[in-house]
């Protein structure tokens, strides 16, 4: 059964470092020119200096969460792994879930820097809400579509 718990992490693994270097390829940002920007106040009005402000902002976020965000995807598929065991082990499964938390907590504390930088230098409610990656989606909204 371990091999069996093992083959599934491994493959988590694969799978998230698979979509991660994709989402990167792409430069982290869903949709083209309008991205997530646009979702949340107006991506197509800011000039293309607030345009490129914005996006050496959002470059810089998500090169700096990258590996919180990796850490965060290993630990998620870890917890998997660890529930659908034949016999969980609650200790192993209570820290996990501590782990999660703390990395959800330092990727919050960092999201929150970077739309109130966004706020200050391109404008407030370009990296609002409506962004899929920043409030909602996978894993709490730190991981995968939209912005990171």
């Amino acid at each position: 059964m371990r091999v069996k718990s093992l083959h599934i992490v491994l493959s988590a693994l694969a799978i998230l470092a698979l979509t991660s270097s994709l989402a990167l390829a792409r430069g982290g940002m869903g949709g083209g020119q309008g991205g997530c920007p646009g979702m949340g106040g107006g991506w197509g009005q800011l000039s293309p200096e607030k345009q490129a402000t914005f996006q050496k902002l959002h470059d810089a976020f998500a090169a700096k969460t990258a590996q919180l965000r990796a850490d965060l995807g290993v630990k998620m598929a870890e917890l998997n792994a660890l529930s659908v065991a034949a016999t969980p082990d609650q200790a192993k499964i209570d820290a996990v879930t501590k782990q999660i938390g703390d990395l959800q907590a330092k990727l919050l504390a960092e999201r929150t820097q970077f739309r109130i930088q966004v706020s200050k230098e391109v404008g407030a409610g370009v990296a609002g809400g409506g962004c899929p990656g920043m409030g909602g989606g996978m894993m709490g909204g730190y991981h995968g579509g939209g912005c990171q």
